[in-house]
C-alpha cells in the first residue's frame, strides 16, 4: 500500500528496476562477448594474451622433446592461470592433463574440423591429422580460436590451433591447444568483465548521486502539501506553504494557500454570523419568554393546553439559541487556549452535578488520580453535551458507561450508550455542525445537531482528538483522547 501512495518510492523504484534492466543487458553483453568473433573489440585484450600463449606454446613445443610437454604445458597453465592440454583433431590428448574432453567441446572440435577449407585438400588434412603428412606452415589449413561453456559442471574451454613440428622436421602438422577454467575471471585469455562492472558500478553511484536530489526536490514539497490540506481537513486554516517556487509544484502551493484563505474566510464570517445572530435573538426571545409567562397567569384553565404547546416552542428556540452561543465560543484556536491539569473523576462528577443526573444511570470505572492537560471548562462542556447526547439516544433501560485509562502519553474517556448506533457510513459526520441523522434523530426527537460539533471543538482546542464507533450488538461509543499530565 505504501508503494502505490508514495511518488517517492514509485520514482526511486523505476530508478532501481532500471538499473536492473541495465545489469540484465550488462549480463547478455558478457555472454555475447564470450561467443564474437576473436578479431571483435569486445575480445580485444583477451585474443592479445591468446596470441601471445599460442606464440609462447608453438615456440616452446618446436624445440622440446615430447617428454617434456606435460611439464611446458603445467608450467604455462599456472602462469596463466588456466588448465592447458595438446588435442589432435579427432580429439586425442597429446599432452597435459585435463583428461576427457566434455560433449560440448568435442563437438565443437568436429564441427571446425569439416570447416577446413577447399574440397581438394581434404584429403592431405586427413593424412596430417592421421600423422601421414605435414604441411609447410604456409599451407597449414586455416583454424580459428573458438571458446565454448560446458555445464554439469559450468567451465569454460577455449580452444587455439597450435602447428606442431613434425618428428622428422619436415613439416606441421596440425593440434588444438585447449584451455580450461571454471570461471572468467580467473584467467586473462577470457574476456574480463570486471573493468565493465567497475564502470557499471560508477554509472550507478553517479546516477543516485544524480537522482536523489531531483527526487527529494519533488516529494519534499508534495509531503509539505499532503501535510496542509490534512490540517484544512482537520480545520486548522492558518497552514502556509513557500510559494517562492514557479514550476507547477509552486502554483499548487498557492493555490493551497489561496484555497486555506479563503475558507478561513469564509468559516468566520459563519461563526460570526452565527454568534451575531444568537446574541440578537438573546433579547427578544427573553422577552418573549418574559412575556409568555405573563400572559400564561391571565389564561382560563381551558386554553391551558394549546398555551402549553406555545410555550415548549419557545423553550427549543431558547435551547437552540443557547447551543449556537455554546458553539461559537468553543470554536477557538488551539494557541488561544489556557491548559491545566484537570483530573478526570472531578471533571466526571462536576458534569454529574452540574446537570442534576441521577448516578445510577451510570457506571463509572475510572483509574485513581488521572489527570489529563486540558481547558476545565470546555472539557466540563464536551463531557456535558456528550452525556446528554448518550442518555438521549441511548437505551432507556441499559446504563451509560464512562471508563477512562491511560495508554503510554495519553488518557482515554470513553462513552458508551446502547441505543440503536449510528450507520456506519456517517459517523465521520456526525461531528459536523448542524448535522442530523433522519428520520431517527430529528427535532422531534431533540437535538439540533450541535451537541457532538461543541464535543469536537472544545477537545480539539484542548489538543485533543475524538472519535466514535459503534458497538456490538448495538449502541455507541465515543471517546475523548487527550494528553496524559
Amino acid at each position: 500500500m505504501f508503494f502505490r501512495r508514495s511518488i517517492f518510492v514509485k520514482l526511486l523504484s523505476w530508478f532501481f528496476l532500471n538499473l536492473i534492466f541495465l545489469g540484465l543487458i550488462l549480463t547478455l553483453f558478457f555472454q555475447i562477448q564470450f561467443y564474437v568473433s576473436p578479431d571483435s573489440f569486445l575480445r580485444l585484450h583477451a585474443e592479445k594474451e591468446t596470441a601471445s600463449l599460442r606464440h609462447l606454446i608453438r615456440h616452446e613445443l618446436t624445440r622440446l622433446p615430447r617428454d617434456q610437454w606435460d611439464e611446458l604445458l603445467s608450467r604455462y597453465g599456472q602462469a596463466f592461470s588456466v588448465e592447458l592440454s595438446l588435442f589432435t583433431p579427432s580429439g586425442h590428448e597429446l599432452a597435459g592433463n585435463i583428461g576427457d574432453l566434455p560433449p560440448e567441446v568435442l563437438s565443437e572440435i568436429k564441427v571446425r574440423a569439416r570447416k577446413r577449407g577447399p574440397r581438394s585438400e581434404r584429403g592431405r588434412w586427413r593424412e596430417a591429422r592421421q600423422g601421414r603428412q605435414s604441411f609447410p606452415a604456409h599451407q597449414l589449413p586455416e583454424r580459428r580460436i573458438f571458446r565454448v561453456r560446458s555445464l554439469n559442471p559450468t567451465r569454460y574451454w577455449l580452444g587455439v590451433p597450435v602447428p606442431i613440428l613434425n618428428s622428422d622436421g619436415s613439416g606441421f602438422v596440425p593440434a588444438i591447444l585447449i584451455a580450461a577454467t571454471d570461471s572468467l575471471f580467473a584467467s586473462a585469455l577470457y574476456p574480463n568483465p570486471m573493468p565493465w562492472l567497475v564502470g557499471a558500478l560508477l554509472i550507478v553511484l553517479f546516477s543516485l548521486l544524480w537522482w536523489w536530489p531531483m527526487v527529494r526536490h519533488i516529494t519534499r514539497p508534495l509531503r509539505e502539501m499532503n501535510r496542509a490540506t490534512e490540517e484544512i481537513a482537520r480545520g486548522d486554516l492558518k497552514v502556509q506553504l513557500d510559494e517562492k517556487r514557479i514550476d507547477e509544484i509552486g502554483c499548487l502551493g498557492r493555490s493551497i494557500n489561496h484555497m486555506a484563505l479563503r475558507l478561513d474566510g469564509f468559516i468566520t464570517g459563519q461563526k460570526r454570523f452565527l454568534s451575531d445572530v444568537a446574541h440578537e435573538l438573546c433579547s427578544p426571545l427573553a422577552r418573549l419568554r418574559m412575556g409568555l409567562a405573563v400572559l400564561e397567569k391571565r389564561l382560563d384553565s381551558g386554553q391551558q393546553e394549546g398555551f402549553a404547546d406555545v410555550e415548549e416552542e419557545a423553550d427549543e428556540i431558547a435551547e437552540l439559541v443557547d447551543e449556537i452561543l455554546a458553539f461559537s465560543r468553543a470554536e477557538l484556536r488551539p494557541e488561544a487556549v489556557t491548559l491545566a491539569v484537570v483530573p478526570i473523576v472531578e471533571i466526571v462528577n462536576r458534569a454529574l452535578e452540574r446537570e442534576k443526573w441521577a448516578r445510577n444511570r451510570f457506571k463509572l470505572s475510572l483509574e485513581k488520580d488521572l489527570t489529563v492537560k486540558a481547558n476545565t471548562e470546555l472539557l466540563l462542556r464536551a463531557l456535558v453535551n456528550l452525556l446528554r447526547n448518550a442518555l438521549r439516544y441511548g437505551d432507556p433501560d441499559s446504563l451509560v458507561d464512562i471508563t477512562a485509562v491511560r495508554r503510554e502519553n495519553e488518557v482515554v474517556l470513553e462513552v458508551r450508550d446502547y441505543g440503536p448506533g449510528v450507520p456506519e457510513a456517517e459517523l465521520e459526520c456526525i461531528f459536523e455542525p448542524f448535522y442530523r441523522l433522519e428520520p431517527d434523530r430529528n427535532r422531534k426527537s431533540g437535538g439540533s445537531g450541535l451537541g457532538l460539533a461543541i464535543v469536537k471543538t472544545c477537545v480539539e482546542a484542548s489538543h485533543g482528538k475524538v472519535r466514535a464507533r459503534n458497538l456490538e450488538p448495538s449502541g455507541l461509543s465515543v471517546t475523548i483522547e487527550l494528553p496524559a499530565d
